[in-house]
């Protein structure tokens, strides 16, 4: 299972350049589309570190189960 999005939560907070969740992402798996945060499933390894440095309270997570580190 890959990273999941809550929409309502997300802030589109700014890294550097994009969103933290975006530039963290060591498989390039997260990505802005339409003015939205996506997550391409078959790329994310459910590392989370999208998760890790999302300033908003669960914005992005892998579920606890899926995590592989």
């Amino acid at each position: 299972m890959a990273a999941q999005v809550d929409y309502d939560k997300c802030t589109m907070c700014g890294g550097l350049t994009e969103p933290r969740c975006v530039e963290i992402c060591p498989d390039q798996a997260v990505r802005v589309q339409d003015g939205r945060i996506v997550v391409t499933e078959f790329l994310c390894e459910d590392c989370n570190e999208c998760g890790i440095v999302c300033p908003a309270d669960r914005a992005i997570w892998v579920p606890l189960s899926a995590v592989t580190f």
